[in-house]
């Protein structure tokens, strides 16, 4: 049943409607109205409905929320909550167990903050859901006094779901993707539709399925879109004739060896007062046109999401690996940039340019740095009429990079986890993906390419699509400085605000010490997401006044439209502009399919990780421990990239308390201490799969642990769960 007719037809009555006349009226069956009583008791909790009397619903006018904060709400496995407050300027709000009402995890809500706990963190209670995030949820089929439920697969959410109007075709056990119909009540379950069947849980495709659809990622194009993709070819003698040619120009490409959707492409010459650099990319915008069926795709996707064996495209295969990727000794059509860079990193002079190019080489990262850090003999005699650009575009990065560190920007050069797969597709190994020169290169191009676009349409005043990263909160960056002088460091002396630069320097003096990741994320944690934004914020990260994303178009939705407002201020747009009243939506709308498709990609890695660990229950592995917990610890692997989690039950006889100023686990009897950085040895114990939970024992000592007696209390200490 579509409720939000229902809603509107009420709130559009003048007076108050029954229910007799709003099942007449929408011509409801049997199963349908217990939907509707249902659904309507739970519009009047949310205060979205009022109930005039029994059996009579008005539009709920609007409620006074004088002393109410309002923010997005996110839950933990565990029960409690935290809602991450919106306008005013205040810490995260700490929401037990039993306060959390009817909310369930990514609901906007109302809280009333009713105490205030150690080191200033607020403690609420959800008091009214404002909007729900949640309206279809992924889980696991099962019977219950001959009545179908689903046990969400997301342990964030809290309630196993009811089925109602099930097909004789369900089978227990199965994988089902399910629309909530009634939201939940306190104490009563949601009420859900199955909308798709996914599978059993040993269907070898089913966890990318169940990604997919927990993160309402399409993994199929419509007709329409297909169909336009296709009647698509390769730029005609016309349109090549009305570009800039630069198909003479040793211009190539750098990506990553499985990469095959080229967007951007680079050239370079040494000049009287420095370089001109070129950044050619791909001109997505001339085959995907406003409101087109390929423009309203991409858009309700927002990004190409990548996983280690398969990418789900922004654009049809025949768009994003074909006609626009700029493939090696083919014609293509592209936006160029031309920028005129002295030797300190500034750009004096810049130049656009509708173009077509033919890239002379499809160069990889591997590649570029055995040629230009490595001198492999063997690659410099192959490319060697483009040995010498490839060192001009090395010599002029290393000056981007000093003038970026210059004026403060952070650079966190985390590792990030890489499937290595064997003959028959199985996970081989996963190591510590390596980002040399090579990738600082094409990187330092990018923002300066990003950079440069973003100035220049910011200056006139036609509307535009920010990359956008705020000031930190100031309550967050304190407990980060707190946090890190429990380790020997500082951010400086204490201010109001901090800038980029306080922060680069901290990471300089932590670079290399065994605490370096620990403290990076929780600096990271401290940061404010960087979102899209029609509005110029600035981006605190990057240390620069404007910036967007314009250099890569087949795969992020942003990019494309950068090109179109690009165009237009050139003079080249076609047709009406009527998209460009809507860039605040198609903001929003981007930076929300960009966090979906990161939780995607996250969540693929973990479920790898599992299944690479689960075939080695028992092996023994040296590692270091990378965070400590009240409840115990994650060891990340030397021998593999791979963390898990050594919980306190299993850490011999002994009772261990969390010191939370200095990160340490210490032994009540032995005194033996566990920090960030110790070398441990682990068993393999237990991995769960379908959770994504790698559960590691030290080496030599016998789970679990008994239950003991606290020499504190006397009582009997509790079990500690993770």
């Amino acid at each position: 049943m579509n409720t939000q007719p229902i809603l509107q037809y009420i709130q559009n009555e003048k007076k108050p409607v029954t229910l007799r006349k709003i099942i007449e009226h929408f011509d409801l069956d049997v199963d349908e109205r217990r939907e509707l009583k249902r659904w309507l008791e739970s519009e009047v909790e949310e205060g979205r409905l009022a109930r005039v009397k029994k059996n009579l619903y008005s539009a709920a006018a609007a409620r006074p929320a004088a002393g109410l904060l309002s923010g997005r709400l996110a839950t933990h496995r565990d029960g409690y909550g935290f809602v991450v407050v919106e306008k005013e300027r205040l810490p995260d709000v700490f929401i037990p167990p039993d306060h959390l009402g009817n909310a369930v995890h990514g609901d906007k809500v109302q809280v009333q903050v009713s105490r205030k706990g150690r080191a200033g963190r607020l403690e609420g209670k959800v008091v009214r859901v404002l909007s729900r995030s949640q309206e279809q949820i992924v889980g696991k089929l099962f019977r219950h006094q001959k009545q179908w439920m689903v046990a969400p697969l997301d342990e964030r959410y809290h309630y196993t779901i009811q089925i109602t109007g099930a097909p004789d075709s369900l089978r227990e056990g199965q994988i089902v993707n399910v629309n909530i119909v009634v939201q939940p009540k306190r104490f009563e379950s949601p009420l859900g539709k199955v909308e798709a069947v996914l599978g059993f849980p040993d269907d070898p495709e089913i966890q990318f399925k169940i990604v997919c659809y927990k993160n309402q990622i399409p993994m199929a194009f419509p007709q329409e879109a297909l169909e336009q993709a296709e009647s698509v070819g390769p730029p005609v003698k016309t349109e090549i004739e009305s570009r800039e040619d630069l198909r003479e120009q040793p211009i190539v490409t750098i990506d990553g060896e499985t990469a095959r959707d080229f967007d951007d492409a680079i050239s370079i010459e040494r000049t009287r007062e420095g370089f001109r650099l070129g950044v050619h990319i791909a001109d997505v915008s001339h085959y995907v046109t406003p409101a087109s069926p390929l423009d309203t795709e991409a858009f309700l996707r927002g990004t190409s999401v990548y996983f280690p064996d398969r990418a789900i495209p922004m654009l049809p295969e025949k768009l994003s690996n074909n006609v626009c990727s700029l493939r090696p000794d083919e014609d293509r059509l592209t936006m160029s940039v031309f920028m005129d860079v002295d030797g300190r990193g500034h750009v004096f002079r810049h130049r656009f340019a509708r173009s077509v190019i033919r890239s002379r080489a499809r160069m990889t990262y591997t590649a570029v740095k055995k040629l230009v850090i490595d001198h492999d003999p063997a690659l410099r005699a192959k490319y060697r009429e483009l040995v010498p650009h490839f060192e001009l575009m090395l010599e002029l990065s290393r000056i981007l990079t000093a003038k970026r560190k210059a004026k403060g920007a952070i650079d966190f050069d985390l590792p990030e986890a890489e499937i290595e797969y064997d003959v028959n597709g199985d996970v081989f190994d996963i190591i510590r993906s390596e980002r040399n020169e090579a990738h600082r290169l094409i990187e330092e191009f990018m923002l300066l390419a990003n950079e440069t676009v973003a100035t220049f349409l910011s200056g006139r005043g036609d509307g535009m699509i920010y990359r956008v990263h705020e000031k930190p909160d100031p309550f967050k960056v304190k407990e980060f400085a707190r946090l890190v002088r429990e380790f020997g460091y500082s951010l400086g002396p204490e201010k109001e605000e901090y800038s980029a630069k306080d922060f680069q320097r901290l990471s300089e003096k932590f670079s290399g010490a065994p605490e370096e990741r620990f403290i990076s994320y929780v600096m990271l944690r401290s940061f404010k997401q960087a979102r899209y934004s029609d509005e110029n914020l600035g981006h605190f990260g990057l240390a620069t006044r404007f910036y967007t994303h314009f250099t890569s178009p087949i795969r992020r939705y942003p990019d494309l439209v950068v090109h179109r407002l690009l165009k237009k201020a050139l003079g080249n747009a076609r047709g009406e502009e009527k998209w460009q009243s809507s860039l605040g939506e198609i903001a929003d709308q981007s930076s929300e399919r960009e966090r979906k498709a990161d939780e995607a990609e996250r969540e693929i890695m973990k479920w790898l990780m599992a299944v690479f660990m689960s075939d080695r229950l028992g092996e023994e592995y040296d590692g270091f421990v990378s965070s400590v917990r009240h409840n115990g610890f994650y060891v990340e692997l030397l021998d593999h990239f791979v963390e898990g989690f050594v919980h306190v039950s299993k850490m011999s006889y002994d009772y261990y308390f969390f010191d939370e100023r200095t990160h340490r686990l210490i032994g009540e009897n032995t005194g033996r201490v566990f920090r960030l950085g110790d070398r441990v040895r682990i068993v393999v114990d237990k991995v769960d799969r379908d959770r994504h939970l790698i559960d590691f024992t030290l080496s030599g000592q016998v789970p679990p642990a008994p239950r003991f007696k606290s020499r504190k209390t006397g009582r009997r200490g509790p079990r500690r769960r993770r």
